[in-house]
């Protein structure tokens, strides 16, 4: 029972994370760091923003892999798994799909406001998934990677801003080369990658022992 709560938490924070990713894509101010390049690969190559997502996802093992090598442990294989849940449910909760009846932002105002919106909805994709602690996306995977290779010197959260730089450069520059200008980051997605950690240590702080205490509660106990 507490590990068919672990995966319904997980699922329900990429469930979130999905929808909060579309409702950035609605608002048009450039999207999360992370999605960034499926994003600008979908805006060049009409690829769609979900499986766009799955393609770079995938890189994003790889280059894990090589930077292991043998040190890589069999079991992160199961990103895949998070990749393709991930890729899917970002397709299904498009605006094509679940989101349909969203009216597009027409005014600027308009536009920051569903921004916070996304923003505040995957802060809770994020914690969810993350409290549920099963397996990590593959950006977070690599982040783990970095400080595994660099013998912790360089820490997490540093790992996690370099991954994040990293992914924006590409987006920007795939961006730049092929539309002649920075469609794919904007303002939207320097806030989204201020704000959403703000959003998940808010939660982490109030509700991850909540939730974990939900988890760990067995059938017919009080919490």
């Amino acid at each position: 029972m507490k590990t068919a709560k672990r995966i319904l938490v997980y699922i329900l924070g990429f469930l979130l994370l999905a929808i909060g990713i579309n409702i950035s894509k609605l608002a048009s101010l450039g999207i999360s760091p992370v999605s960034s390049v499926p994003y600008a690969v979908e805006l060049v190559w009409g690829i769609e923003l979900g499986k766009a997502t799955i393609i770079i996802y995938i890189g994003l093992i790889l280059l894990q892999i090589i930077l292991l090598r043998k040190d890589y442990k069999i079991k992160n294989l199961l990103q895949f798994f998070s990749t393709y849940l991930l890729g899917t449910l970002i397709t299904y909760t498009s605006s094509e799909y679940m989101l349909f009846w969203v009216p597009a932002p027409v005014s600027y105002v308009l536009k920051l406001f569903y921004l916070l919106i996304s923003i505040s909805v995957i802060g809770i994709g994020v914690f969810l998934f993350l409290t549920a602690d099963i397996m990590p996306l593959p950006a977070e995977g690599l982040s783990q990677v970095i400080v595994q290779v660099s013998k912790g010197k360089i820490n997490l959260g540093n790992a996690k801003i370099i991954v994040d730089i990293g992914l924006v450069l590409i987006s920007a520059l795939i961006s730049l080369v092929f539309l002649g200008s920075l469609k794919s980051v904007r303002e939207g997605t320097i806030l989204t990658a201020l704000l959403v950690g703000k959003v998940i240590g808010f939660l982490m702080k109030n509700y991850k022992e909540r939730i974990r205490a939900w988890v760990e509660k067995a059938e017919g106990e009080a919490i």
